[in-house]
This record gives C-alpha cells, structure tokens and sequence, in this order.
C-alpha cells in the first residue's frame, strides 16, 4: 500500500504485513442508557493517546468519525474531529475513519428506516469533503454482527428478535454502505472500502449441521450483498424475499456492486463457536436453540478436536477463497491476562505471515482496543466497569505502555516481536512438552507465595533457579496493613491485607511482565485483572524490555 492510501497492485511479500491499530469506539444505546467508549475509555478528554499510540510506530489508525456523535438535532459539530484528524495527519497516521460503530446515526436513525440511505450517504460526503486527505473507510462496522446483536438477539436497541428486521438491518446497510462510499468517492475518488466483520465459523455436534450450514452463510451474507453474489440461486434469497425486500433492490445490487478494496476480519479466541446437542455436558450455560433443536453454543476453542480447523490462519484461507480480495485483520484483541495477550496476538502475527507465504494477500494485523475496553466481557449490557488492557493501561494518568504495547512498537520497527512467554502457546493450544527456562523464582510467606504458584501454573509461567523474568518474594509485613511483593527488577506491589491472594497474584504477575517498576499500590482488587493503580514513588527509568534473540519470538517458521 502507498503512503497515499492507494492499492499499486504490488506487495513487498518479504518485509510482512504492516502493523495498524484502533481504538474500541463503540457507541450504542442499551435500553435507554448510551454506551460510549471513547468517553468511557476517557479518550475524548485525552488527546495525547495520539501521541502515544504514534510512539508505538502505528501509521494506520481505525479511528472514529461517527454520525451520531458529529450530528445532533439537525446540526453538526466537527470541533472534537477537526482538532483529532489534524493531529493524526501531523503525526503522519492514517486514519481508517468509521461512521457507525455497532450503534446507530442521529435520534436512532437505523438501517430499518426509510431515508437512511439519503441521510447517511449525505453525511459520509460531507466527512469526505471537510476531510479530503481521507483515504481508508469502514462506513459501517461489523455489520451482520450489529443486526444479530440489534434484531435477532434483543441485546442492543431496537432490541428485536426478529429475523426479518436482521435481514432488513443487513441488507439496509449494504445499500447504505453503496450509497455513502459513492458519495465519498465523488469528492475523493481513490477512496478504499475496508470493510470488517467477524466471519468466525460455526461447527456443530450429532444432528446440528443444518444450523451450523445456516449460520456459516448468513456471516457472508452483508459480504455476498456487496460483491453482487446474492441472485435468486443465492440460499438466503427466499428469506430477504420474505423479509419483504423488493426483488428488483436485490438485483440492483447484483448488477452494480461495490466489492470492497480490503476485507477485515475482525477474530476473536470466541469467534469461532461450536453447537454442541448435549446441554447436559455445560450445566453452567444456559442452553439456546432454533426453535426446533435444543443445543449449547460454546466458543469452540474448548474443542480440542476441532483445533486443525479453528483460528484466524483457517479463517483467512476461507475468505480468501470465497472472495479473492486483500485481506487484513482488523481485530485482534484477548481480554486476558498480559501472557496471553501476547500469546494471542502472535498467533495471528504468524498467521497473517503463512497467509502471505501461500500467497494470500494479506495486508496489515490490526492490534484492536488499544487503550483497552469497558464491559465487553458482558457485550456492554451491564455497568460493571470491567477493564480489559490493551497497548496501554488507562487506570493510571497518563496511560502506561503494557507489554502488548511494546509489542506493538517491535512490530512497527522490526516486523517481529519476542518475549520470554511466547516459549509456550496460549491456553487453547495444547501445552509445550518442554516448559522452557524458568521465568520466575518465589519466596517468602506461604500462603501469598501458593496462590502466586498457582497463578503461574494457570498461565503457564515456568517457575526454577536462574529466572529470565527475576525473583519475587511474597511479604506480609508486621504492621498487618498490607501485602507486599518484591520484584528483583525494581518493582514494589502493595495490596490492603484484605485482598484475595489469587486476585494479587494475578495483578503482580501482570505488572512484572510489563517491567514495571517503583512503589505501586493497589486497591479495589477483584478476579479477572480488576483493581486499581495508584504509583505511590517515582519509578526507576524503565529498561528496554526488548528481549535478546534467543527468546522465542512471534517470527514463527512458516
């Protein structure tokens, strides 16, 4: 890809795909509450993450202009954007501008309205005019996943569960996609449609392929709308027929597509998902169905069997031989602990570079969620402030760089990443058979010093003599007010006494890997990477944490 944006036709197969990034900008309402990550996350008061986001080497940024954030009551107001775009040009980033982020446009204006076309159409051309230097968009996000989540599933307003309205919400939004991609290009006409979806595949126990047949068309269906492959021979032709769409719509679409210049794929460890009949074997998920077959639907990572056909690299290959167009990955984020994020995003890192290697055109690995997300792990429905890190850790001012985040910056600069915890794959990959050198050793009080060997055989960090990562020793100091953990790199971790040691443990190892060091204090702990940061002295100068070649990087042999 060229400095302007533009697709010259070639690729520089040896050098890898580029490295991009975004921030998680979602903006929809939930009941009658809006959920606004870029006011949750504190980004819109918060114009250095710019600045930071451009340290880390990212020169392609998913980024938001979104309508109902511009547009109220009639009026438009471009303050915020201006002032963000033109930081983002002086910095030399390229934004991949988005309009709609799993919400809906002004007053809840929605793909199932009459005049959406028009309307946003309008909108989009005047982005393209106020921002002519604008070249990569993604009009609307994820839209297949937004209608299931809007209109089959009730979960996001309208909060229908209706398969009409799902297939009218989808194909609303291919013809709004049409309409506002020929208004940006006629102001700019080298524009690119980068266009993202999650196109995990859905597998399926004894009796149930039927529904995993239908699931596995209906991900493509916005895909097949835009490249002009819906035609009456098409399967989900009858239901957008009896969803009360106009044949002749349909076939205006086929007879004048609008493939996109580059497919995102936006992959998740849960993407892929598995319909398992025997409700019995989860007891602890509440069993789903079609209205005929009873089923659970499990992300299908937890099966072991089908680990040759899950993952970004199966499903690259899947949408490059359906479509045969560039290709990028524009999410890939792990809510999880900082091993497994890295875990995570090298697995696709050597994904997207086997792709290359067979000739897949893969263009970029976008490192999603940048500065973290609020509550996703329940889809935005509840108010919980559950945090997942992403590049950058928001819970302390200014945001602090993560090991994710120096990843990142050894990505852009080098196209390879290494880190001691790669030696041994994620949680969903089956174990290495060597555990590799030991990477921590602990002492110290016996019960706080359990819960952190627990913690690092959960995460699967090797303990031994010689450590790679240092030596922690667990405390618990006399005057019975906290708990302290000694990192030998220079950090110090208070907890009040109270806290749970597991949750302790956890947050330390956390910390240890992003080589932080000084006092820190912590507060408000609970599971799953919960607490709050409080720097109590200034850290000590933080060492480059690029590792030596030896360490097992995320360069894999492909």
């Amino acid at each position: 890809m060229r400095d302007d944006g533009r697709d010259d036709g070639r690729d520089d197969w040896d050098r890898g795909p580029e490295i991009w990034g975004g921030i998680e900008c979602t903006h929809v309402r939930v009941g009658d509450r809006i959920r606004d990550q870029i006011v949750e996350s504190g980004h819109c008061q918060r114009p250095g993450d710019l600045d930071r986001i451009a340290a880390l080497g990212i020169r392609t940024l998913r980024y938001p202009v979104l309508w109902a954030t511009v547009e109220r009551g009639g009026r438009r107001d471009w303050r915020w954007h201006d002032a963000r775009l033109a930081r983002l040009r002086a910095l030399g980033i390229t934004p991949v501008a988005g309009f709609l982020h799993h919400g809906l446009g002004p007053d809840d204006l929605s793909p199932l309205d009459p005049g959406f076309d028009a309307a946003f159409a309008a909108y989009a051309g005047a982005v393209a005019r106020r921002y002519p230097w604008l070249r990569l968009f993604t009009p609307i996000n994820e839209p297949v996943t937004t209608a299931r989540f809007n209109c089959l599933y009730g979960i996001w307003h309208p909060h229908l569960r209706d398969e009409g309205a799902f297939l009218r919400m989808v194909f609303g939004s291919a013809t709004a996609t049409v309409a506002a991609m020929r208004a940006i290009r006629a102001t700019l006409p080298r524009a690119r449609l980068v266009q993202t979806e999650d196109l995990g595949r859905v597998f399926a126990g004894p009796g149930l392929a039927h529904q995993a047949d239908h699931e596995n068309l209906r991900r493509f269906l916005f895909l097949d709308l835009l490249c002009g492959r819906v035609t009456p021979d098409h399967a989900f032709w009858p239901r957008l027929r009896a969803a009360a769409i106009p044949a002749a719509a349909l076939a205006a679409l086929h007879a004048d597509p609008l493939p996109p210049d580059i497919i995102g794929i936006d992959h998740y460890l849960t993407s892929d998902r598995y319909l398992d009949p025997d409700p019995a074997a989860h007891p602890h998920i509440r069993p789903g169905g079609n209205g005929r077959d009873r089923y659970v639907d499990i992300a299908a990572v937890h099966m072991p069997r089908l680990a040759a056909a899950t993952g970004v690299l199966s499903r690259i290959r899947e949408v490059h031989d359906r479509y045969h167009l560039p290709i990028a990955l524009t999410e890939v984020h792990n809510g999880s602990t900082r091993e497994e994020q890295l875990r995570w995003l090298a697995e696709a890192w050597s994904a997207a570079r086997a792709a290359r290697a067979q000739g897949i055109a893969v263009r970029a690995v976008a490192v999603w969620s940048l500065l973290g997300t609020t509550d996703w792990n329940a889809l935005l429905v509840t108010r919980a402030g559950h945090y997942e890190c992403g590049a950058f850790d928001i819970r302390t001012t200014p945001p602090r760089l993560t090991a994710l985040g120096q990843a990142v910056a050894d990505l852009a600069e080098t196209g390879t990443f290494a880190h001691p915890v790669l030696h041994r794959p994620g949680w969903w990959r089956p174990d290495a058979t060597d555990p590799g050198p030991a990477l921590l050793s602990l002492s110290g009080d016996e019960v706080l010093v359990l819960a952190l060997r627990e913690a690092c055989a959960l995460r699967r960090l090797a303990l031994g003599p010689a450590p790679r990562l240092g030596r922690v020793r667990a405390e618990r100091p006399a005057c019975g007010t906290r708990l302290r953990f000694r990192h030998s790199g220079g950090l110090i971790v208070e907890t009040p006494v109270q806290a749970r040691p597991d949750a302790a443990a956890h947050a330390l190892l956390d910390l240890v890997l992003d080589g932080e060091t000084g006092l820190l204090r912590l507060s408000r702990l609970a599971t799953h990477g919960q607490y709050r940061l409080h720097p109590a002295k200034p850290p000590h100068p933080r060492p480059d944490r690029r590792q030596p070649a030896c360490t097992a990087t995320a360069n894999l042999p492909i």
